[in-house]
Order: C-alpha cells, then sequence, then structure tokens
C-alpha cells in the first residue's frame, strides 16, 4: 500500500511517498481502509519534531480519519466488514495511508449514508467540543475569543460555540479570513494585524472584557491575555504553537486578585484512555451535522500523493476550514470561496 512515511524532521518536503506492506488486523483490531485523513497541527509538529511525545522514526504521521472496515481481528464483533467509520489513532498514529489497522474501540461508527468526508472533520469537533464544555465550562450568553477561528479547530469552535448560544469574538490575520469567519456566523470578527486586540475587546464587551479566551498559542505574553478577561473570565490554554508560557502564571492571577482571573489548561490527551467517552461525543456531534446544527467547512480534499503541497498550505497559514487527504483521489478539490 501507500503511505505517507517521516525519516527524518524537517519542513514539508520531509514528507516521503513510500510503498510499504499493507497491516494485518491483530486481535481485537479492525483494517480501515482510509476515504479522508484529516491534517492537523499535530501532524506539523510531528513532521518538524516539536511534538511534546514524538515517536520514534521512520513513522507514518496521522491521527484522524473516515474509512470503511475491511478487515476484522479475532475477537472482534461489534464491527462488520463494509461499516463506515472514524477512527482516533492517538497515540499510534499511521493515518497517512491507504489502509490503517486500529484497536477496535477506536473506530467508531458512522451512520450508513453519512458523508465520510464530514466524518474526516469529527476529531476536530471532538477536541473542540471538549474544550469548550470540559475546559472552559462554557454557559449560554457566556462571551468567548477564538483563537485561528478559520483554522481546522478554529473552524470547529466557531460551529460548536454558536450551537451553546455563545457571544462569539473570532480573531482573524487577513481579510479572507475575516470573511470567512464572519460567514461562519461570527458575531463579532476582530482583525488582530494592528496589535489593538485590546481595544477591540473592550469595545465589544463594553469595557467588561470576555469570559472564557482560548488561546492554543502558549509562549510569550501568555499573561498578558488575563487583561482581557472579565471578573472571573477563564484563559484557556489548549496548545503550545510557540512553546510553553514563559510568565509566571501564579504570579500574574495575584497580581490581578480582585478579578479573580482563572487560568486552565486542556489537551484532549486526558481522554485518551477513555474510548466510551469518545463515541458518545462522536455520536453527539454526528447527531448534530445529520440535524444541521453543525456544519464541517473543508478547506481541499487532496490525493495522498499531494502530502507535501497540503503540508505547504498548513505552514503558510493558508487553510480556511479542514484539510483532508483522500487515498482515492486523483486530483485536488478546493472550496469555492
Amino acid at each position: 500500500m501507500r503511505a505517507i512515511r517521516l525519516h527524518q524532521t524537517g519542513g514539508p518536503e520531509v514528507l516521503q511517498l513510500d510503498e510499504v506492506k499493507r497491516p494485518e488486523p491483530e486481535p481485537g483490531q479492525v483494517l480501515v481502509t482510509a476515504h479522508s485523513i484529516g491534517i492537523g497541527l499535530a501532524d506539523q509538529l510531528v513532521r518538524d519534531g516539536r511534538y511534546p511525545w514524538m515517536p520514534e522514526l521512520p513513522t507514518t504521521p496521522g491521527i484522524e480519519m473516515s474509512g470503511t472496515i475491511t478487515e476484522l481481528g479475532e475477537g472482534v464483533t461489534r464491527h462488520q466488514i463494509g461499516d463506515p467509520v472514524v477512527v482516533s489513532a492517538v497515540p499510534e498514529r499511521g493515518c497517512y495511508a491507504e489502509y490503517l489497522s486500529i484497536d477496535a474501540d477506536w473506530a467508531f461508527p458512522c451512520p450508513s449514508g453519512f458523508d465520510l468526508a464530514a466524518a474526516g472533520c469529527l476529531m476536530n469537533y471532538r477536541v473542540a467540543y471538549r474544550i469548550l464544555h470540559s475546559g472552559a465550562r462554557v454557559r449560554p450568553d457566556d462571551s468567548i475569543v477564538i483563537v485561528g477561528a478559520a483554522g481546522g479547530l478554529g473552524s470547529a469552535l466557531l460551529d460548536l460555540a454558536n450551537a451553546a448560544g455563545l457571544e462569539t469574538i473570532a480573531l482573524a490575520r487577513n481579510p479572507d479570513k475575516a470573511k470567512f469567519v464572519r460567514k461562519r456566523g461570527a458575531r463579532h470578527v476582530v482583525d488582530t494585524s494592528d496589535g489593538k486586540l485590546r481595544d477591540a475587546i473592550m469595545e465589544i464587551t463594553g469595557g467588561r472584557g470576555v469570559d472564557h479566551f482560548i488561546y492554543p498559542v502558549g509562549g510569550h505574553n501568555f499573561i498578558g491575555h488575563l487583561d482581557l478577561l472579565a471578573i472571573h473570565g477563564t484563559l484557556l490554554l489548549c496548545g503550545m504553537i510557540d512553546g510553553l508560557p514563559q510568565d509566571d502564571v501564579f504570579v500574574g492571577q495575584t497580581q490581578r486578585w480582585a478579578r479573580c482571573p482563572a487560568v486552565r489548561v486542556f489537551s484532549i490527551h486526558s481522554f485518551d484512555h477513555n474510548p466510551l467517552a469518545a463515541g458518545q461525543d462522536l455520536e453527539l456531534l454526528i447527531g448534530m451535522i445529520t440535524a444541521g446544527t453543525i456544519a464541517p467547512a473543508i478547506y481541499a480534499e487532496m490525493p495522498l500523493e499531494d502530502a507535501i503541497e497540503a503540508h505547504e498550505h498548513l505552514d503558510a497559514s493558508r487553510i480556511m476550514g479542514k484539510l483532508l487527504l483522500q487515498p482515492h483521489r486523483v486530483t485536488a478539490q478546493f472550496a469555492k470561496t
């Protein structure tokens, strides 16, 4: 079978298309034929060697995909050959391939006829759902700032925040992304290129500040975002694109004692040993998509062999919505803007 593998870390050019042996499902596993493989930040961090949980090389990246069950390992009774599924391959990876062998508990059923491209977006939606409801613990009418609201995770956060009745404030860095998040239902859009984020947030909230600031960046000036919060507001760190925060978080909080700001961290890895919870989340999200309450935005569907080009889009921050690799696809298809 064809698979994209990393033999070294670096830029998009290190993604190598290899011919490898098709895996055989072990007892308790299923073999899945890939339909839509999700590309995300974790893949970028693995590729360039910055991921906190780096695998040994060579490795096949990819932690999310949809597809169809092709073979059953010994003892598997909950699935049948031909079942459509969505797969979470954390921490094993291996989704950038035509086939994946995975523990049957981490292959989740999709309804017959469900769009498998939309299913390829579901893991981003599951992370977004847990950020909102386990990390931030949002309530209807809360205000929320979403950083990178046009990206794969950000667009899912925006979609689910709107569905939860939140006052959404989407941050965007260029006119195309601002247009995209407006079309996706953002109540307020802030252009962050002018360096006046605090002024914009305070104008939108009447000087009150926001209830939740969802921050996937980390790095420098993490604590400065506490000044954007309402009283009892929450700054939620859900990623470390720029590394660990460089501030003394507790000192930053106590310096703002009278406003009682909260700092929380969230990682979907806290659910890595709970496939039952993952299945319940996905069942809920599939129901919301079927009902039209939420609608994943797909930026592009690209052939597997276009993985280098796909990661070039990722590195250039061009992606608006979810970028998918599809091994069966011959030519790339981009969404109309």
